[in-house]
């Protein structure tokens, strides 16, 4: 494809392609949100295998993998694969596929899957007369290249992968240099500032707001009390504690807190987190009910249209100390 931001005409693409006229990789670097997602299909929807690229520990069904290089690379006209786009520093998923909502006024799909993510400003996506890096074809050039499958991880350590890696990567380095002294057209980067995380914060909680009120429940905010939720919606006997989590695209992208995901399981039939998606924009609200099943915590709409797996984290925070022992007294 020349953009991958949409659908659009395909060139080559293999069976399915031929069959269906489209593929899930034609979104491969539309941005949304400061950052990109990407898709390839592989066998039994099976997803990337992070043993391959990290085998220093065990990895569970959708762990993330941060700082890894994504090179994206496609038959061109003529037959040869050529590279086409890459992510550098990417977050990998293993062993699942994310979903998010298509924008249907641009004619995308309802559901758009994906199995890695970056942030805009560390992809490059080629025009396509600079699409010159060729990419040796398994079943043509032998053992060890890509070709037999719709990922390749590197090679198994053959000195024909291993020299051809070298040159991927100066390939890398010198075309990414090159380009950041250019600017890169339709990548805006979404910066991190203050007045622009406010404005989606405000406009998610009046979404909010507004949808309970309609519903004939009172509320009352108690963000600035650190109670593990945002808002308290109240009808007759009935009480929500309502936690908002504001998007500025359509992909899930949030996080809770200790202590409200704390809440969250000790208030599960009252706790709604209320994720609002596109908030600067026409604001989209779902509000997600907690259930616990046996792989752990989940979200879902109530119409089981949105379903949110959540994954527990742990951190430590770390402190230089003296070279003496504490005293016990």
């Amino acid at each position: 494809m020349v953009a991958y931001d949409g659908v659009g005409e395909i060139r080559g693409g293999g069976a399915h392609v031929d069959i269906n006229g489209n593929g899930g990789e034609m979104w491969n670097f539309r941005a949304e949100g400061g950052k990109v997602y990407g898709y390839a299909m592989t066998k039994n929807f099976s997803g990337v295998d992070l043993l391959r690229l990290d085998n220093s520990q065990a990895w569970n069904e959708n762990d993330e993998l941060d700082g890894v290089d994504v090179v994206f690379f496609a038959k061109q006209p003529g037959g040869r694969q050529a590279v086409v786009g890459w992510y550098r520093d990417a977050k990998l998923f293993h062993k699942s596929y994310r979903k998010r909502r298509g924008q249907r006024h641009q004619g995308d799909w309802e559901s758009l899957y994906y199995l890695c993510e970056a942030d805009v400003e560390n992809t490059v996506l080629l025009d396509s007369e600079a699409r010159d890096f060729e990419v040796p074809y398994a079943p043509a050039h032998g053992k060890g290249f890509p070709g037999h499958a719709n990922i390749w991880y590197g090679g198994d350590g053959a000195e024909n992968s291993l020299n051809f890696l070298a040159d991927l990567r100066k390939y890398l380095n010198s075309v990414s240099v090159v380009l950041a002294k250019k600017e890169r057209k339709g990548k805006s980067r979404v910066p991190a500032d203050k007045d622009l995380i406010s404005r989606i914060e405000k406009a998610a909680v009046d979404k909010v707001w507004t949808h309970f009120e309609m519903l004939g429940y009172a509320l009352a905010s108690v963000e600035k009390d650190n109670r593990g939720w945002d808002l308290e919606a109240v009808k007759g006997d009935e009480i929500l504690h309502l936690e908002v989590k504001g998007h500025i695209g359509n992909v899930v992208q949030f996080e809770l807190t200790p202590n409200e995901y704390s809440q969250m399981k000790s208030k599960m039939m009252t706790y709604r987190v209320c994720m609002v998606r596109t908030c600067l924009g026409s604001p989209e609200l779902s509000i997600l009910v907690p259930k616990e099943h046996e792989c752990g915590w989940m979200l879902e709409s109530q119409d089981q249209a949105v379903k949110i797996a959540l994954t527990e984290k742990i951190a430590a925070k770390a402190g230089e100390i003296s070279d003496a022992s504490p005293s016990i007294g």
